[in-house]
C-alpha cells in the first residue's frame, strides 16, 4: 500500500524532527561551554584556530584543519560548506527521479537523508556551532537506519495486515534507537564514539551489500562494477579525511596550498553514498523481478531467471542510475 507507507514515512519524519528540536535545541547542554576549554575541543594543529568571525565564538567540540574565516567572515570553514552541497545535489537529483518512476518510499526517504546530510554538514562547517554539529551528525545515523532497513528487507515483500493498531517492529526499532541516539547524542558529543559508531554501520552496511550481490538473482555484472567502484571510493575519502587530521599543521603553516582534503572527503563521500543508493535501487528491483518470476513459473528449472534481462544501468554525467523505462512502458501497455 504506497499510500500507507508514505504515511508513515512522513509520520517518522515528523517524529524525528521534534526529537531534533526538543533535545537538541531546547535541552542542549553546555552549548557553550567548549569554547571555554579549549583542550575538551578537537583539533589538529598544536593551537585552536583563533580567527573569529559572525559565528563565533565557536561551540562545536571539533574544529577541523581548515582555517576559519579566511574566505570570508560569514562563513566559518569556506570550502568545507561549499563542497557539502555535492550531497544535496545528487540526493536531490535521485529525489526527484525516485518520485518520476514512483519507486518504492523506503528510496525515496533515503535520498532525502543523503541530501538533509548535506545541508547539516553545510550549516555545521559553515558555524562551528553545537547546534550545526548536531545537524550534521544526526542526520548520517539516520539515513544509515533508513539504508539498514533498505539492506535488511532487500528480498522481503510482506505487507502489514490492514489492522487499525497494525506494527511493523523493524520501523518501531529504527524510530525507538533514533530517538535514544538523538537524545544521547545531544547531552555531550562523543566525537571519537560517533565516529566509532558510524564506521561499524558503514562497514556493516557494507558487507551487507556484498552479501546479498553474492546471491543469485543479484549476481549481474554492471553491479559488481558499480560495487567495486563503491568500495573503493569510500577508500578514497578515507584517506582524505585521515591525511587533512595527520598532516594538517604541514598543510596550512608549511605548504602555500591548502589541498583542503576534507572538502575533497566530501565530494567523493557524496558520489560513494549515491552509487550505494543506486546499487540498493538496482538489487531491490532483481528482488521483485525474481519474486514475479517464481510466482510466473513455479516449476522454473526449465525457465531459469536471468537477472542481466531485467536491469539497465544508464549514465548522466558520469554518474550512475537505474533505468526504469521499461518498467513504466509494461504499466502503460498493462494500463491499456
Amino acid at each position: 500500500n504506497r499510500g500507507g507507507n508514505m504515511r508513515s514515512s512522513i509520520f517518522i519524519l515528523r517524529i524525528l524532527s521534534n526529537a531534533i528540536f526538543w533535545h537538541v535545541v531546547i535541552d542542549a547542554r553546555a552549548v557553550l561551554v567548549s569554547h571555554s576549554h579549549p583542550s575538551d575541543v578537537k583539533h589538529f594543529e598544536p593551537k585552536l584556530d583563533p580567527n573569529i568571525g559572525y559565528w563565533s565564538p565557536s561551540t562545536s567540540s571539533i574544529d577541523w584543519c581548515e582555517r576559519n574565516y579566511v574566505v570570508t567572515q560569514y562563513i566559518a570553514e569556506f570550502w568545507n560548506c561549499i563542497s557539502s552541497f555535492s550531497m544535496c545535489i545528487l540526493g536531490g537529483i535521485l529525489f526527484i527521479r525516485g518520485l518520476y518512476n514512483k519507486i518504492e518510499t523506503r528510496f525515496l526517504l533515503s535520498s532525502l537523508g543523503l541530501g538533509f546530510v548535506g545541508l547539516g554538514s553545510a550549516y555545521f562547517h559553515g558555524t562551528l556551532t553545537h547546534f550545526g554539529q548536531m545537524t550534521d551528525e544526526l542526520p548520517m545515523v539516520y539515513s544509515m537506519i533508513i539504508w539498514w532497513f533498505i539492506l535488511v528487507r532487500m528480498n522481503e515483500f510482506k505487507q502489514i495486515k490492514r489492522k487499525l493498531f497494525a506494527i511493523d517492529t523493524l520501523v518501531v526499532f529504527g524510530i525507538f534507537y533514533g530517538l535514544l541516539w538523538t537524545y544521547v547524542h545531544s547531552l555531550q558529543t562523543f566525537v571519537l564514539i560517533f565516529q566509532g559508531h558510524m564506521s561499524l554501520m558503514v562497514v556493516g552496511g557494507i558487507t551487507t551489500l556484498i552479501y546479498l550481490y553474492r546471491q543469485s538473482h543479484h549476481h549481474v555484472y554492471r553491479l559488481k562494477y558499480l560495487l567495486m567502484v563503491y568500495v573503493s571510493l569510500l577508500i578514497s575519502a578515507f584517506v582524505c579525511w585521515a591525511m587533512d587530521q595527520q598532516l594538517c599543521e604541514r598543510m596550512n603553516n608549511r605548504s602555500r596550498l591548502n589541498p583542503q582534503l576534507h572538502a575533497w572527503w566530501h565530494v567523493l563521500g557524496a558520489v560513494h553514498c549515491h552509487l550505494g543508493i543506486v546499487c540498493s535501487e538496482a538489487m531491490r528491483l532483481l528482488s521483485i523481478k525474481y519474486k514475479q518470476h517464481q510466482e510466473k513459473n513455479p516449476q522454473s528449472s526449465h525457465q531459469p531467471f536471468k537477472p542481466e534481462d531485467h536491469l539497465s544501468i544508464v549514465f548522466y554525467v558520469g554518474l550512475p542510475y537505474v533505468n526504469y523505462s521499461k518498467e513504466k512502458r509494461t504499466i502503460e501497455a498493462k494500463a491499456q
